[in-house]
């Protein structure tokens, strides 16, 4: 694959955030009462991200490294004092390991990178604050995904 195709599909999976902030600034008031079907999609969707990185992984080491990350991102969810920023943050820099990873099956690479921009609109519905103009943290500190996925691209 290229890098100007990876670069562009790592773009595109992680412009979720900017559609799930655009969909809040449409519809403010779905916010509150979306808020508990927005962590349980974004839940779903990790799983689901996750499940379909172990099916289609065929090594004891690469099954081990993708539960030791979804085991990562589990124990996150339960930290309570870190706030929805730090939660991302850490999540999406481990999506961006799992989007090189995939980057070597094209099914897998369609699969995983739609399903990351798929994670971003409740995530970033969930962070996104009216209050306090808060859109460009929300890109700032999930650029963790961008970073990794495009310099693992080059190791």
């Amino acid at each position: 694959m290229q890098f100007i195709n990876y670069f562009l599909a790592s773009l595109i999976s992680y412009s979720g955030l900017l559609i799930g902030v655009m969909l809040i600034k449409i519809a403010p008031e779905e916010q509150k009462s979306g808020q508990k079907y927005f962590i349980s999609l974004g839940k779903a969707l990790l799983l689901i991200i996750f499940i379909l990185a172990v099916f289609y992984y065929k090594g004891i080491l690469s099954y081990f490294f993708i539960l030791i990350m979804m085991f990562l991102i589990l124990l996150l969810a339960e930290f309570k004092k870190w706030g929805l920023f730090k939660k991302s943050a850490v999540t999406y820099s481990l999506l961006g390991i799992l989007f090189f990873l995939s980057s070597k099956n094209a099914d897998l690479f369609i699969a995983e990178s739609s399903l990351i921009l798929l994670y971003g609109l409740p995530i970033a519905s969930l962070i996104y604050s009216r209050k306090e103009i808060n859109h460009y943290k929300i890109f700032l500190y999930n650029l963790g995904f961008i970073a990794l996925s495009n310099i693992l691209f080059f190791i």
